[in-house]
């Protein structure tokens, strides 16, 4: 056996050493099947056939499949030649659609992007730009052949650099992120290059490169350590503010800076504001000063002048004395006569009369049939009461708070007529005061800094938390039956028929895809000849920077992504930090999301029900003495609830609000001499 494997891997060199980088050549050609050393992506890792032969002429359906895939190829039909069949473009296709949705926002980015692998797959001179440095023996409807799983591919930096330049700010609209942050590993959008870019598109461990490519990026002009015959790629990349050859628009000045109108040069400012040669706003200061100084002694000599003037009428009134009435008597008021009495006051005195009159009759009727007047008025008031039977407090604060004709309510009723209602947050966030960090030595990231919070028995305990909450299940009366989180969670991969494992719950054990074995896991990793083991706290690192990637870059091999299929963002699982230190973060956050239903809809009560389990689960662990988390919590339901429980306390408040206000009322007018007639008196 040892000497068959010896001559397959001499058979393979020679072969390999044969192929030679000359135009118009192939270095591998159609698909051989699955990479039988890449499990785990997130498509299916087939892998080219070894295959040293001329480029193929397209024509027919061959042609216009590359011209829709990779249309800067096309030379015209008869004269168009590319190393990759149309099963390769099929899957190529595949591949790249995955990709340009994260970098949809900037046209030529994607273009740029597509452009070089369309290069490597199709190039008619496919063996000048790559060479082929490992094969395998695949296996497909028992026919075995030779299936590339690594080569390496020259490029320019010409290339590489200004492609990278193109990509290197477009953002997620979902996170508000870089996509390149992404799209780099552990290096996230900070500390990415060109090199690091390509490494990690090669890189068959991300879930999406189906084989392993090492990009080598060679400056303008050098050829040294170069293979004979090697031509590093140097086609022309799109900057991003340019339009691409289909005309698609450039990409927008919020993904690219080469994009933002430029601003106009700014006049230079004004000389300083000056008076009579010297500094403007001192002299209207002193000026100002001046008037406040005279207007404040003028003050004074009018105040003294007014004063002066009042002694002397006051002695001049005592020396004329008192008047003296019709009768005699002294006054010290002048007396109005009679024709002074204006209309007004004639008519008002006159409507006080009649009014006081009318209300003695009233009130002698009223205290004449005290029992009788009772009894009405208690009947007139419960049959105008009789409705508040029927009563319905407002308590949506979508009804609350925004008019039926806003503007915000009507975007709201078409995207929920049109799409769906935004799915409901029932969210903790969770912090452990007081709990001492440590620093870790990753033998992949350095010296990272872990605080209290981010340690291994509270991600133990959180898990157990969020198994607890998932697990909820209560008996419905809509439905008629059992309902647990599966029948109103937000499934965005299944959501006709969602299991508890498709439900979206992000929070930082799903980077472990909720489990123990995975959190617990160790292996030995060598890494620029030093060996150390590799545990949890590596994954953790890498998954919070790349939290898009289906295998990290640990011996671990596990996977960044959620039991349910989606990413966790970095902000979705932790909080309270600063910059990009993560691992230093003081809160870890839970989410779970579940399906918003219009409130007629069965449904709707079932979420609701939900989540007061939801809200009673946490409030029991809120109060345990053994839980080790201090924090904060909120359901969808938690607003509504909280207007409910406010007005059923301000009703009695008002009750007796007004019945203090009327009594007060009553004695503050009334006038009464004894406590038998009290209730006539008021």
């Amino acid at each position: 056996m040892n000497r068959v494997a010896a001559l397959i891997t001499f058979l393979t060199f020679m072969v390999l050493s044969e192929a030679q980088h000359e135009p118009g050549f192939c270095s591998f050609y159609e698909e051989c099947g699955h990479n039988p050393s890449v499990g785990g992506t997130l498509l299916p890792p087939i892998v080219p056939c070894l295959n040293y032969s001329r480029a193929r002429a397209l024509t027919g359906k061959h042609y216009r499949r590359l011209k829709e895939v990779c249309p800067f190829l096309d030379r015209g039909e008869g004269n168009t030649f590319a190393c990759c069949s149309e099963n390769q473009l099929s899957s190529l296709e595949r591949s790249l659609s995955l990709s340009k949705s994260l970098l949809v926002r900037c046209p030529s980015c994607a273009e740029n992007f597509a452009h070089l692998h369309c290069i490597n797959t199709c190039s008619p001179n496919q063996s000048q730009m790559v060479k082929v440095t490992k094969v395998m023996n695949v296996t497909t409807l028992n026919i075995t052949k030779e299936g590339v799983v690594g080569y390496e591919a020259f490029l320019s930096t010409s290339f590489s650099d200004l492609s990278f330049q193109s990509c290197k700010s477009v953002r997620i609209p979902a996170t508000g992120g870089f996509a390149i942050g992404t799209m780099c590993g552990r290096y996230g959008a900070k500390l990415c290059t060109p090199q690091r870019w390509y490494d990690f598109q090669g890189d068959s461990s991300n879930g999406l490169a189906p084989l392993d490519i090492d990009f080598l990026l060679v400056p303008p002009g050098v050829t040294e350590g170069l293979p004979a015959g090697v031509i590093p790629y140097a086609g022309r990349a799109l900057r991003c503010n340019e339009t691409t050859p289909s005309g698609s628009q450039d990409c927008s000045c919020q993904d690219c800076q080469e994009s933002c109108p430029r601003m106009p040069p700014l006049n230079l400012p004004p000389g300083p504001f000056r008076l009579l040669g010297t500094d403007g706003f001192l002299v209207i200061t002193i000026l100002l000063l001046c008037l406040l100084l005279f207007s404040f002694i003028f003050y004074l000599a009018v105040a003294h002048q007014v004063r002066s003037d009042k002694r002397k009428d006051e002695k001049k009134g005592k020396r004329k004395g008192k008047g003296k009435d019709q009768n005699s008597n002294d006054v010290n008021q002048r007396l109005i006569d009679p024709s002074e009495v204006t209309c007004a006051e004639q008519n008002s005195l006159v409507a006080q009369a009649l009014l006081s009159l009318q209300f003695r009759y009233w009130g002698t009727l009223m205290a004449t049939y005290p029992l009788t007047v009772l009894l009405l008025s208690a009947a007139v008031t419960a049959v105008f009461s009789v409705g508040l039977k029927d009563i319905e407090l407002t308590t949506d604060p979508v009804d609350l708070w925004s008019a039926p004709n806003s503007r915000a309510r009507q975007e709201k009723e078409f995207h929920d007529t049109f799409f769906d209602p935004f799915f409901r947050t029932n969210q903790l966030i969770l912090t452990a005061p007081g709990k001492k960090g440590h620093i870790y030595d990753s033998l992949l990231f350095g010296k990272q800094n872990f605080s209290g919070i981010i340690s291994k028995d509270l991600i133990i305990e959180l898990m157990e938390l969020q198994s607890r909450i998932q697990n909820i299940e209560f008996w419905s009366e809509d439905l008629n039956r059992t309902a647990s989180l599966k029948d109103v969670c937000f499934a965005p991969l299944n959501p006709s028929n969602p299991n508890l494992t498709d439900c979206a719950v992000n929070s930082l054990p799903q980077y472990f895809q909720n489990s123990l074995d995975n959190l617990n896991a160790k292996a030995n990793m060598t890494e620029l000849g030093v060996t150390k083991e590799v545990d949890w706290r590596d994954h953790l690192i890498y998954c919070l920077g790349s939290p898009l990637s289906f295998k990290d870059i640990t011996a671990l091999g596990l996977s960044c992504m959620a039991d349910y299929g989606a990413p966790v963002f970095s902000f979705l699982a932790v909080g309270g930090y600063e910059n990009d230190d993560l691992t230093n973060a003081e809160a870890l956050v839970m989410t779970f999301s579940l399906n918003n239903y219009a409130r007629t809809n069965t449904k709707f009560k079932v979420a609701m029900q939900w989540e007061t389990e939801f809200l009673k689960i946490v409030q029991d662990y809120q109060k345990s003495p053994s839980a080790n988390f201090t924090f904060a919590y909120m359901a969808e339901r938690s607003l509504e609830d909280e207007i409910n429980r406010t007005t059923a306390e301000d009703i009695p408040i008002f009750m007796i609000s007004y019945a203090v206000i009327f009594v007060y009322i009553a004695v503050a007018l009334g006038e009464y001499s004894s406590l038998k007639r009290i209730l006539v008196r008021l």
